[in-house]
């Protein structure tokens, strides 16, 4: 049964949704110039690191990434793997769903967006861009082979799959 795989996969996509708040928490700091808990008159004043550029990229993305994986979840549910290939689909899709949130926060940092591990027309290369290309990279090779198992899959027969 692929259950136990969909449910990494479905659980991996709830927390990358709960990242995606917290993302947009950090968006609307760094837009108001601080902290505030509106509707309570508390605001503080405080230089949020990023750019709202790229908490707004982070707050998104990783929104689409709960729900790719909660629809790969379902997927799996829905076809017939031998165990150990459904266990790749679901590492597979948690290691680019994670990867494209150190690709997301790490590339907000960089002066080449996270887009190559050297110099580009972007700007120069950094830890910061290499934190974010590497994981991002991993991730989308995980993920193209995830989604290749699943084309390759047979749809379960029955109601109770």
């Amino acid at each position: 049964m692929n259950h136990e795989h969909a449910h990494r996969m479905m659980k991996n996509g709830i927390a990358s949704m709960l990242l995606a708040m917290i993302g947009g928490f950090f968006l609307t700091f760094e837009m108001l110039g601080g902290i505030s808990f509106s509707p309570v008159p508390v605001f503080m004043d405080m230089e949020i690191p990023g750019t709202a550029r790229g908490w707004r990229i982070l707050h998104i993305g990783m929104l689409m990434n709960g729900i790719m994986a909660i629809a790969l979840a379902a997927a799996l549910k829905a076809v017939v793997l031998p165990s150990g290939r459904a266990a790749m689909v679901s590492w597979g899709v948690v290691i680019a769903v994670w990867g494209n949130a150190m690709f997301y926060l790490f590339g907000m940092f960089a002066e080449n967006h996270g887009l190559s591990l050297h110099d580009s027309p972007l700007g120069e290369a950094s830890l910061a861009g290499a934190l974010a290309f590497v994981p991002a990279i991993i991730g989308a090779v995980t993920l193209f082979a995830a989604l290749l198992f699943l084309l390759g899959a047979k749809a379960r027969s029955g109601a109770n799959g």
